[in-house]
């Protein structure tokens, strides 16, 4: 459910089948190695914009935000109940880390001795997979007055590889509009917090491309 309310994490078979008695669930391999920042757990928020389904023409704004969690990462069984472990959206009443994404990926980089324009190059080239299977699987989507914009959640394991973890249907974009940041793709120019949705909009309905490249 939203805001990973529901969701559990356990290595107990009789647990998970247990869990089937709350409503319907999706089970998934946990990622047990993911690519740790100073010894925690992140996520990256993607935005993907979509002007048409048929042909497929998806936009990928230049910013992304980082998620962390506050603790350490940790397989032991004590910790897979701890909320601020194992998961990394801190926004609902717990302390939330900011941190600006140029300093993220500077800090990456040097942590991991790995280029970050190496794995957002492996991103793109997943998410743009991920839209062009659900095109052709929901033809019935394409509709040519109709436009879109998703929040495409993504992991990266041990190996710097994207795991898909969630698309969201016109996602919560607040920090998007509270921070100003530096582009990491296109030319690298600071996108301002306000201007968010006003590039949004120049992108889905009057078919601009500032703050956007296409996938």
């Amino acid at each position: 459910m939203a805001r990973t309310i529901d969701t559990t994490v356990t290595d107990n078979l009789s647990a998970i089948i247990r869990l089937m008695e709350t409503g319907p669930k999706i089970c998934q391999k946990y990622i047990e190695h993911p690519a740790l920042f100073q010894g925690k757990k992140f996520d990256l928020r993607y935005i993907v914009l979509v002007r048409s389904i048929n042909p497929l023409e998806i936009f990928l704004a230049d910013v992304f935000w980082v998620r962390l969690a506050n603790n350490p990462y940790s397989l032991e069984k004590h910790s897979l109940f701890e909320y601020e472990t194992h998961f990394t959206v801190m926004n609902y009443g717990r302390r939330l880390n900011h941190m600006n994404t140029p300093e993220f990926v500077r800090e990456f980089e040097k942590e991991h001795q790995v280029k970050w324009l190496d794995i957002h190059q492996r991103v793109k080239s997943m998410i743009r997979s991920v839209f062009e299977s659900a095109a052709s699987l929901h033809p019935e989507m394409h509709d040519p007055k109709s436009r879109a914009m998703y929040g495409v959640d993504v992991m990266l394991d041990a190996s710097f590889q994207p795991k898909l973890l969630e698309v969201t249907y016109c996602p919560d974009c607040m920090r998007a509009c509270k921070y100003d940041t530096k582009a990491i793709g296109g030319g690298g120019e600071t996108v301002r917090g306000p201007d968010f949705f006003n590039f949004v909009f120049g992108c889905l309905f009057l078919n601009e491309t500032i703050h956007v490249c296409q996938l």
